[in-house]
């Protein structure tokens, strides 16, 4: 254990900067081993180790953004190829920041769970703290599992065996080596890891960067919209919503400043970034028109989301909700009231469905054009969220998610093109192409087996 303990700080010193496959690399310098809960804490706390920070290839391969060609030609090759969906994915060689950013935040739960294990708490308030960590890494380890079975993996009903999930590591042992198992398993891991934070931890954090039951009640909410268990979904967003359901009024934000939302704002759940790059910054990083269009008058979100670009037509997109130009990627009032509307229609409880868009419309439209959505068709009610989910959601990472479960429903089936760019691509419905593929590197380091 103290080898393991002592390789796995050095890497949280040294932010994994010396490290090729499933963390093959070993250091050879003196080391220090954590000790105390302190150190536990200081470990899931850590941004260089990117325990806040998600996926960027979803952002880049949906159909939020258009890039233009200044950008495209900034970026690694394998962001390209997420972009414009192509077989020929990576490099030789080339390894990925977004398997890597999972796998690192799953290790250094991993860590802090393996050396939680061993150490005796000496008071009762100790005792406590121990298992508020314990139960925060176990957050942190669902999330990234989840994160990769939701890109590295195919679509699945998870009712059905289905072999091709993703690797689910249980240790920090650096020494275990971990296949694929089949998608069932690795949810079952990933919801019972969130349920423990969810029945363990405080019900708000003391600070947003940590996990809390407020984020592993809206983390469940989100993983069981993405399996489509309307029923789980729907329950564990009315949980998250008990604990706190405040949302903001857009139409008392200042559109002024270039990045009209604040840091830790009333909505944020739980706070996280995209991987940030170029993409992230850049002028020619456009907001797709055609989301543009959908926002009607009075609608505050046209004003607080987006500003002119340098391309007429053309707009940027400014509404993180993490204060600057870096790409909001964590959990939010905002997601979860969305997620109970349409887990609430589709389960038929239309009356409840519509009193959740509602209560986000009403703070996003304003009152001199808002009126209340009274849709009994089911149906129509169910286009209405989708549609209120792509407006309000955009640029947030979680469109490509909503991509793959959509598809598989015929009302809800999307062709994307990328008919603004000189390489015109096309992505059908269902398309292997949809599944991120594992980088080869980690392929020949371990026993996986490739994607189509």
């Amino acid at each position: 254990m103290k080898k393991i303990l002592q390789c796995g700080f050095l890497f949280c010193l040294l932010g994994f900067q010396a490290c090729d496959g499933f963390f093959d690399e070993k250091p050879n310098i003196s080391l220090v081993v954590p000790q105390t809960l302190d150190d536990f804490q200081a470990i899931l706390d850590g941004r260089p180790r990117a325990m806040n920070s998600t996926l960027s290839t979803g952002l880049l391969s949906s159909d939020d953004l258009i890039l233009g060609p200044a950008i495209l030609n900034q970026l690694a090759f394998s962001q390209v190829s997420s972009y414009f969906w192509r077989e020929e994915f990576y490099l030789p060689d080339e390894s990925d920041p977004n398997w890597f950013t999972c796998y690192r935040k799953v290790f250094h739960a991993n860590l802090v769970i393996d050396g939680l294990r061993n150490y005796s708490p000496k008071t009762a308030l100790e005792l406590q703290r121990k298992t508020i960590l314990e139960a925060s890494a176990k957050f942190y380890r669902a999330q990234g599992h989840f994160e990769s079975l939701s890109h590295y993996a195919p679509y699945s009903d998870f009712k059905t065996p289905n072999p091709m999930g993703v690797p689910i590591r249980l240790t920090s042992d650096l020494n275990v080596k971990v296949g694929r198992i089949a998608q069932e398993q690795a949810l079952a891991q990933i919801i019972k890891d969130l349920e423990d934070g969810a029945s363990l931890l405080p019900a708000k954090p003391e600070v947003p960067t940590r996990p809390s039951a407020w984020a592993a009640h809206a983390m469940l909410s989100r993983v069981h919209l993405y399996t489509k268990n309307y029923e789980k979904a729907l329950f564990h967003a009315e949980k998250a919503l008990e604990i706190e359901d405040a949302l903001m009024n857009y139409g008392e934000i200042n559109p002024g400043p270039t990045y009209p939302f604040k840091i830790f704002n009333q909505e944020v759940i739980f706070y996280g970034e995209l991987l940030s790059g170029r993409y992230a910054l850049n002028t020619q990083t456009f907001v797709n028109p055609e989301i543009v269009r959908m926002y009607g008058n009075g609608d505050y979100r046209s004003s607080l989301f987006f500003r002119k670009s340098p391309v007429d037509s053309l707009v940027n997109f400014r509404g993180h909700y993490t204060g600057d130009y870096f790409v909001f990627g964590g959990l939010a009032v905002n997601e979860v009231v969305l997620n109970k509307a349409e887990s609430a229609v589709r389960l038929g409880q239309t009356g409840k469905a519509r009193e959740a868009l509602n209560y986000l419309l009403s703070n996003r439209i304003n009152p001199k054009n808002f009126s209340p959505i009274n849709a009994d068709s089911q149906s129509e009610l169910l286009q209405k969220i989708l549609s209120e989910r792509r407006k309000e959601l955009v640029f947030r990472g979680l469109r490509w998610l909503d991509l793959k479960r959509l598809n598989t429903e015929d009302e809800t089936k999307v062709t994307m093109r990328r008919k603004y760019n000189p390489e015109n691509s096309i992505l059908p419905p269902g398309d292997p192409r949809y599944v991120i593929p594992i980088p080869p590197i980690e392929v020949d380091l371990n026993p996986l087996i490739k994607n189509p």
